[in-house]
């Protein structure tokens, strides 16, 4: 039987030998390419990685802060029911507010990167008997910074709410009080159409709070 044999072919081999080598170049110039941009994305990733990984440390809460306005208007002898009614009775009282009674705002006073009112009220939680206020203000101040509110014919019945909303800019003063993180004070004022009567209103204020341990 007859074996066939094969006879190599210089230019083939030389082609094999070739084409390998070209591989081989490919190979390594791919390599060289994914160091590089493994190095060059390990650099980038070096100057961001200290701010990302402290965002990472980030802690949100809801910080509620509230006080009680006591009012109490006294006695003055005069009947205001009448169809003669006098001018009404004036009245004023105000209390502080210390952030630092918000247990989560004492924690992480120090490490607060930022403050933002989300929202502010008054409500009444009690009352002698019905009374009307006439006019009046219900401010939070703090040195020069204040934000008021004003109020009219407001009838004070347990429940109701002074909204205390921001058509003037009023919480970008409450941020800045509140970024302060002292003591701040809560007032009310104004007339009512009767003597002889108290009431308490409690002014509440809702914060979103933004803190870093690694602060």
């Amino acid at each position: 039987m007859l074996k066939h044999k094969h006879i190599i072919n210089k230019n083939e081999y030389r082609f094999k030998i070739d084409l390998y080598s070209v591989m081989l170049i490919l190979k390594f110039i791919t390599m060289k390419t994914f160091l590089k941009t493994l190095i060059i994305l390990f650099i980038g990733v070096s100057f961001s990685s200290c701010d990302d990984i402290e965002s990472l440390a980030d802690i949100d809460f809801t910080s509620n802060m509230s006080t009680d306005l006591n009012v109490v208007v006294p006695a003055t002898g005069v009947h205001f029911k009448s169809a003669n009614m006098a001018a009404g009775v004036s009245f004023s009282e105000q209390s502080n507010i210390d952030p630092k009674s918000d247990s989560n705002f004492n924690k992480y006073i120090d490490k607060i990167k930022s403050i933002k009112i989300q929202e502010a009220s008054g409500t009444v939680t009690k009352i002698s008997k019905p009374v009307k206020i006439e006019s009046g203000t219900l401010s939070i101040f703090q040195g020069t910074r204040i934000a008021s509110w004003s109020i009219s014919n407001f009838d004070v019945t347990v429940g109701k709410k002074i909204i205390l909303d921001s058509a003037e800019g009023q919480f970008d003063t409450l941020n800045q009080i509140l970024n302060s993180k002292n003591v701040f004070t809560a007032k009310i004022e104004g007339t009512v159409d009767d003597d002889d009567v108290s009431f308490t209103v409690v002014v509440s204020i809702k914060a979103e709070v933004v803190a870093n341990p690694l602060n």
